[in-house]
């Protein structure tokens, strides 16, 4: 008899233990909160256009009064890197087109584009992007950066150029930091 209570006894323990271990299984489904926010890269700039006019051979034009003309802010929710591409200049006749150098230099039928702001000097413009103008731009307080370019004029014109007007772009581009 003593046996069989010992049995009985072990085969209680048992089942409640194994009714113990089982009771999270049917205590609900858990669940996991997630909470997301889209990552948007977005900027503004305040000036949009630049007329140089007329220009003579080798000479410089600032864009703007000073180092800092046009703002950059970042309207986005993300921190950003923002860098300028430019391009060739197109006239209606394209051997009177001139073509942006890589480094900012100038030469015949090729000119030179630098951008500052206000702690960089002779950030290079050229068409593979390489300019940056602000790097981990917040997406908070102090979301802006002032710049400005200066335009170096190729140092000879085609033969045949005689005040032909060009036009290119320069495009900024902000990508998450």
């Amino acid at each position: 008899m003593r046996n069989l209570r010992r049995t009985a006894l072990s085969l209680v323990l048992a089942v409640a233990l194994l009714a113990m271990m089982a009771v999270p299984a049917f205590a609900g489904n858990p669940s996991v909160s997630i909470t997301v926010r889209a990552g948007v890269v977005a900027i503004e700039n305040t000036q949009t256009e630049w007329l140089v006019g007329i220009v003579a051979a080798s000479a410089e034009v600032k864009w703007g009064a000073s180092d800092t003309y046009s703002t950059i802010t970042n309207t986005g929710t993300v921190n950003v890197d923002v860098k300028l591409v430019g391009g060739d200049l197109v006239a209606g006749n394209v051997s009177l087109n001139w073509e942006l150098s890589d480094d900012g230099s100038r030469g015949d039928q090729t000119y030179g584009l630098k951008a500052t702001n206000t702690t960089s000097y002779d950030i290079v413009v050229n068409k593979a992007g390489d300019g940056q103008v602000a790097v981990n731009l917040p997406h908070s307080t102090n979301n802006t950066v002032t710049w400005s370019m200066t335009f170096y004029v190729p140092t000879a014109f085609d033969a045949g150029d005689d005040g032909a007007e060009k036009s290119g772009s320069v495009t900024i581009v902000a990508t998450k930091a």
